[in-house]
């Protein structure tokens, strides 16, 4: 088996659950992001951005925007604080993964079944293991479309950034997208010599939803989580929260306060549950903002998993 091989709630990858005999999540009505970012009214008949998915092979998430650019029609920020970066102080060299040879700079791989987009700045490289935040896209987003989002932090902060895609291209599947999330961590550890205590999930609208599952019920894999305009309600549908998880990992949460689509309630929901189970959580509220992702989080966001992992 994979050395990589992510759990789904208390299951191992290949004993997933048919979408059957889960509880479905619960609806809302949906707004879908059009292709400049902004939000259209919702089509009629749409589920909403708690589909379950259609796929038969494990179950899936269907986000938010399914026809829009999703993940790259964000309009917010600059792209963090390139002042605040800290210079690339290097990682532990005892949590390394070793790996060596891997491309500078910023493009597209495949590998297996998996397509992804890697943004390695130089600094990252030169100042020993590396942290690396691997972003999941909203449903019609893509892995490159996402990288995008974070190469001005990753330059500041010298992280690496790796954007899978989806296999259906659309929303993400928690049997094949599992799998090859564990065959990408495999691969960029290899290519790259990566701090292991400070691997990041990040996830945006189905991504988040997604993330909140994967990330939680890996939580002794992944170092801290980030999500944008996503929902805990998987991860608690599908028997991961509370009881699914591996540990306590800092949860950076951001979502706009006028959000349409996966309202900000869920975001408080989310920050109240994980508080109060004890986790180090933090919430930031962009005020008037709409489903559309906005990058003004981001620079505060990676500091304070940053500074809360042990």
């Amino acid at each position: 088996m994979s050395r990589h091989a992510l759990r789904f709630g208390m299951r191992p990858l290949f004993l997933l659950c048919l979408t059957s005999c889960l509880a479905p999540p619960p609806t809302e009505p949906q707004a879908r992001p059009g292709d400049d970012g902004s939000s259209r009214p919702a089509d009629t008949g749409a589920t909403g951005p708690f589909d379950t998915g259609s796929d038969d092979s494990g179950g899936g998430i269907g986000g938010a925007s399914s026809g829009g650019a999703g993940d790259e029609g964000g309009t917010g920020g600059e792209g963090g604080d390139d002042e605040g970066g800290t210079g690339g102080a290097g990682g532990d060299p005892t949590t390394g993964s070793g790996g060596s040879g891997g491309p500078i700079g910023t493009g597209t791989a495949t590998v297996g079944a998996v397509s992804y987009a890697y943004h390695v700045p130089a600094c990252a490289v030169a100042a020993g293991p590396s942290p690396v935040l691997f972003t999941q896209h909203g449903q019609g987003g893509t892995g490159a479309g996402m990288v995008t989002q974070w190469t001005s932090l990753a330059d500041a902060e010298c992280f690496i950034v790796i954007g899978q895609g989806s296999q259906s291209g659309n929303g993400w599947n928690f049997n094949t997208d599992v799998e090859g999330l564990g065959t990408l961590l495999e691969e960029v550890e290899a290519l790259w010599d990566i701090d292991t205590d400070r691997r990041i999930l990040h996830g945006y609208s189905a991504g988040a939803h997604w993330g909140y599952v994967v990330g939680l019920a890996n939580s002794a894999t992944f170092g801290g989580l980030i999500v944008y305009a996503g929902a805990m309600n998987y991860a608690e549908s599908y028997g991961v929260w509370p009881d699914g998880t591996q540990g306590s990992i800092p949860v950076a949460i951001g979502h706009g306060t006028a959000d349409t689509v996966v309202p900000y309630a869920y975001a408080q929901q989310a920050e109240g549950a994980l508080s109060a189970a004890g986790w180090p959580v933090e919430l930031w509220a962009v005020e008037g903002g709409s489903h559309a992702y906005d990058r003004d989080h981001q620079a505060a966001a990676w500091a304070f998993v940053m500074a809360h992992i042990d």
